[in-house]
């Protein structure tokens, strides 16, 4: 296998999800050239990886969608194994205008004849599973088999995979020396999924009580969710001004590489359900993940041993209505019943979890530094 194309999910959350995928495939074809094909976010995260090039998928925007598709097909050289991680019909499409000989992708939207490999899109399990068992029985079909004879299995942990950056960030000098928390309060699937920006700032309101210093992510279309935290810590009551010092607002300032580099500075992120949470978890940052409506099961934090989900179903008072996977609450507004997987999943509830997860860390960093002084 020479050269190797995979067409990568459009939502950093689920490209993030594919990495354990695309860890198989790295570790079993370590010669291979990969062509990654996304979105400009999903592709950000492989920027700096060896044997990789990166290629944005424009054709959405295109004013003849198919043709635009055929041109970045013919754009990479003939591939010898094509990965659609994709459920739709055009991702298939681009492997098969690319003319790769081996192209696998789950029997979807009546695709599979553009396939040379279509197994049933396995369902109830996680997502970093499902792309992961496409890639193994791919690998494992009697096809492929067939025509690469000398083809061995690896085990390979599942969990998420992200390569460091090689990016240096640099922080306030007053933040260096300091703990520090990450606070994730967009989540670019809907309204839905969001925790509610008062409760934010509760949080932070605590925190920097702990003495932690503060640093608020998001992308520029977040900007308006950080800045109602920002005022609703103003209107607590013996909050001053002289507090922001220790807050640092990055909402809009990062790009993909830079967000993983400030990550690698955190003790802990506070996050709801959405791509930087798996970051996170793929970097094996402690996270506090806040679900509401989305299934716990498919898109939890992976295998992530540092990470912790906070829900109504994890403190045992699980709705009926959840997950009901909608970008918004289906409840009319005025009902006292809106958006109560979220709302009563409250400040204190996680205030409580945080403080666990603060005695955690300071187990842990008082046995390592014993460890090294021995």
């Amino acid at each position: 296998m020479n050269k190797i194309l995979v067409r990568i999910p459009n939502w950093l959350g689920d490209a993030v999800m594919a990495t354990f995928a695309l860890e198989i495939l790295f570790l079993r074809f370590p010669q291979a050239h990969f062509y990654l094909v996304g979105s400009a976010t999903s592709i950000a995260l492989f920027a700096h990886y060896p044997r990789v090039s990166i290629l944005e998928d424009k054709s959405k925007k295109a004013k003849f969608r198919i043709p635009s598709l055929y041109r970045l097909a013919k754009s990479i050289p003939p591939c010898d194994l094509g990965f659609t991680f994709q459920n739709n019909f055009l991702s298939a499409l681009l492997l098969y205008f690319n003319g790769a000989k081996f192209r696998a992708g789950f029997a979807k939207e009546m695709r599979s004849f553009l396939l040379t490999f279509h197994p049933k899109k396995p369902t109830d399990i996680h997502e970093a599973s499902r792309f992961a068992r496409l890639v193994e029985s791919a690998l494992h079909s009697q096809r492929f088999q067939t025509q690469n004879q000398n083809f061995e299995s690896l085990e390979i942990p599942p969990k998420l995979y992200l390569k460091k950056p090689n990016l240096q960030i640099t922080l306030p000098q007053h933040f260096k020396d300091s703990k520090i928390a990450g606070i994730n309060a967009g989540a670019a699937f809907g309204v839905a999924k969001r925790w509610e920006e008062s409760y934010f700032a509760q949080v932070i309101w605590f925190l920097l009580s702990q003495d932690y210093k503060i640093i608020l992510f998001g992308v520029q279309s977040e900007n308006a969710i950080n800045d109602k935290i920002l005022d609703y810590l103003r209107a607590i009551p013996h909050f001053t001004e002289s507090a922001f010092q220790n807050i640092l607002n990055l909402s809009g300032k990062t790009t993909i590489e830079s967000l993983m580099a400030y990550f690698l500075k955190l003790n802990f992120l506070l996050t709801n359900d959405s791509g930087p949470m798996h970051i996170a978890s793929a970097l094996e940052i402690p996270t506090l993940a806040l679900f509401g409506p989305t299934n716990i099961k498919e898109t939890c934090p992976f295998n992530a041993k540092n990470s912790h989900i906070l829900s109504l179903e994890t403190f045992h008072q699980k709705l009926p209505c959840m997950p009901c996977m909608q970008r918004t609450c289906p409840i009319p507004k005025d009902s006292t019943d809106y958006h109560t997987c979220m709302r009563n999943l409250t400040p204190n509830l996680v205030i409580n979890k945080i403080q666990s997860l603060i005695s955690e860390i300071k187990i842990q960093s008082t046995q390592k530094l014993a460890s090294e002084q021995k």
